[in-house]
């Protein structure tokens, strides 16, 4: 047997994906037997196994446990199995292949950190192979590598494994997701599983093995403390909450709360088996908490520290993955389960719908079979929950139909703010606007001055924010109330609760178009930091005000001076895919089409840009002002 240091070091969880015969349960084998980590029984059984058939080793019988897998050499069922290397250890699961089957995958591939997808070198990509790069994306693995399988059967042809190489790079370049490596292998052969294969010299890249190393775990001890309640155990007067510790760190006589009920208590002991107490407690260990106070606690319930809470709410906006066999509706009754809780739910409403097939938007009013919908969910119960993108492990969730999977998802942000029709029509009659006696002349008035918007758009690292506090401090200087909304202040409150999504970043501009327009009713000059990329979103910011009241400025830079500049990092994790959807390299920057004004940062210095805008808005002759 191989070094198995699984018990001492944190084990990632690595999904291997790929069309049926692709070789999947092969290559997990052939690791497994060629690090000496198979038990002698198990390897017995595959050799008798594959003598009956007529076979050599099959070394996919050293994981198909099922009488039917072993007759169709194909896996049905979702399995794992432990690996480790000399610094590594891993569970890696072998999720189906076939179409039917999409749903065990599903269940798989939604606990991974990474994944590994492989393709025949004499099918090349098919079908299923894009399916499951985008429901990888779409579930927010965010790691991959893609194996090049059964190169022996194109007789080791570098030329092929480029050819399919390029094919499934601009496959994944067009959804925003980029591989790792690209391994050509002989999984049967045992060719770059561990040791680099002497038939393939013109490849110098990582082995199966490897890479495996090359993936980088999830740094879940510096996020919130997590633990959902998986059992209350009584031992006499003794009343202990079980359950593993899914992200964070907990002491003993740490703070708590309990969600939802948000009940307040410290932690009196740690317990762990085999050891009786333990002082601290970290990501992936099962404990059970003592309490100092005998709180009420259930199944399901969420244990947190008192800074860093969850979201509580019954309306999620969510990604949804729908593999059941009729189409979701709205309105359809199905269960949710996130964590250990579980409650009825429906989708209240559905705003988009995505045919994984063309990677197209589809026209429909519900989710078919191996769709993807984006929508709001409400809940019978209210959940406890993290948005996906600030922690993955409280922002997965899956749907269930009677006991089946059906489908499942991501929580994209909490969705109060996401009111539906329905609501809004029931609820139009309690809004009743209403006008002061003070106007907005008046202010202005009294300000010396007209209300202004200056509006400004760009990349990051454009310059935004610089600009925009040399320009408030200016404009403040000649005695008018300024202010600026910049784009990290106003996600730090204001819109904390949205994520990065299409939707959200859309929600996040228009709030603060409807905050820059109370601005200005209260006779301000405000200055707007965003990216604010989409153009529609930038004309719905502009609509809102007199023609007048509204300057678009584009604060222009070359994408490769903005990224030499990454005063933030943000590139550079973007190049990394530490952060993903990331403006002007996985996501789209729509270049404003007439700006009011255009300002190049590379070829200006600062006080020149804020000159010319403060010309061009009248500021610099006066032409704001109010005699």
């Amino acid at each position: 047997m191989g070094n198995n240091n699984s018990t001492t070091i944190p084990e990632m969880t690595v999904v291997f994906l790929g069309h049926v015969d692709h070789g999947k349960s092969t290559m997990i084998g052939r690791l497994l037997y060629d690090a000496q980590q198979v038990p002698s029984d198990r390897i017995e059984f595959a050799r008798t196994r594959s003598a009956e058939q007529g076979r050599s080793l099959e070394f996919a019988y050293l994981l198909d446990g099922l009488e039917e897998e072993q007759a169709q050499g194909i896996t049905i069922d979702f399995t794992q199995t432990r690996f480790s290397t000399e610094n590594r250890a891993f569970i890696l699961a072998d999720a189906p292949g076939h179409r039917e089957f999409l749903r065990n995958m599903l269940s798989g591939a939604s606990q991974a950190e990474a994944a590994v997808l492989l393709i025949d070198a004499g099918e090349g990509a098919r079908e299923q192979s894009r399916r499951h790069g985008y429901l990888l994306t779409l579930l927010g693995v965010k790691q991959l590598a893609v194996v090049i399988n059964k190169m022996d059967i194109v007789n080791w042809n570098k030329d092929i494994y480029h050819s399919i190489v390029d094919e499934y790079t601009s496959f994944l370049s067009s959804i925003g997701f980029v591989a790792q490596n690209f391994i050509p292998a002989a999984g049967y052969m045992g060719d770059n599983v561990i040791k680099p294969s002497p038939q393939m010299p013109w490849y110098s890249g990582p082995t199966m093995s490897e890479q495996l190393e090359l993936f980088l775990p999830v740094d879940q001890h510096s996020m919130p403390l997590r633990l959902p309640v998986q059992d209350i155990y009584r031992f006499g007067s003794r009343r202990l909450l079980g359950g593993r510790l899914e992200t964070g760190v907990i002491k003993e006589g740490q703070p708590i709360v309990i969600w939802p009920t948000q009940e307040k208590s410290t932690v009196k002991t740690i317990e762990r088996w085999p050891q009786p107490t333990i002082n601290t407690a970290t990501q992936g260990q099962n404990v059970a908490l003592e309490l100092n106070d005998p709180l009420f606690s259930e199944r399901g319930m969420v244990v947190s520290s008192p800074e860093e809470p969850p979201t509580v709410s019954r309306a999620i906006y969510v990604r949804i993955v729908w593999l059941g066999n009729q189409p979701l509706l709205p309105k359809q009754r199905c269960k949710l389960k996130l964590g250990f809780q579980e409650t009825g739910a429906w989708v209240e409403k559905l705003d988009r719908v995505i045919d994984i097939g063309n990677l197209e938007d589809a026209i429909s009013d519900s989710i078919p079979a191996g769709f993807v919908g984006e929508g709001v969910i409400m809940t019978d119960q209210p959940i406890v929950f993290d948005s996906f993108a600030d922690n993955p492990s409280m922002g997965r969730f899956v749907l269930v139909e009677g006991s089946q999977i059906a489908g499942g998802g991501i929580i994209l942000a909490p969705a109060e703010q996401q009111q539906t029709e329905s609501f809004a029509r029931a609820n139009h009659r309690l809004i009743y606007p209403t006008v002061g006696n003070i106007t907005r002349e008046a202010r202005e008035q009294r300000n010396h001055h007209r209300a202004h918007i200056i509006w400004l758009t760009g990349l990051s690292g454009a310059g935004k924010t610089t600009i925009a506090r040399k320009l408030e401090e200016k404009i403040f200087q000649r005695g008018y109330q300024t202010y600026v909304l910049d784009g990290d202040n106003v996600r730090t409150g204001l819109n904390k609760d949205l994520g990065f999504s299409l939707n959200d970043r859309k929600e996040n501009i228009r709030r603060i178009a409807e905050v820059a327009k109370l601005f200005t009713d209260a006779g301000i000059i405000v200055i707007t930091a965003f990216i604010s990329p989409y153009q529609e979103d930038r004309a719905q910011a502009r609509a809102l005000f007199a023609q007048d009241d509204f300057a678009e400025v584009y604060i222009k830079c070359p994408l490769a001076v903005c990224e030499q500049r990454d005063v933030k990092g943000l590139y550079k994790k973007a190049r990394n895919q530490e952060v993903h959807q990331f403006t002007g390299l996985d996501d789209i920057y729509e270049e404003p089409r007439q700006p009011d004004i255009i300002i190049e940062t590379d070829k200006n210095f600062v006080d020149a840009c804020v000159d010319k805008i403060l010309q061009h808005v009248g500021l610099c002759s006066n032409g704001l002002e109010n005699s």
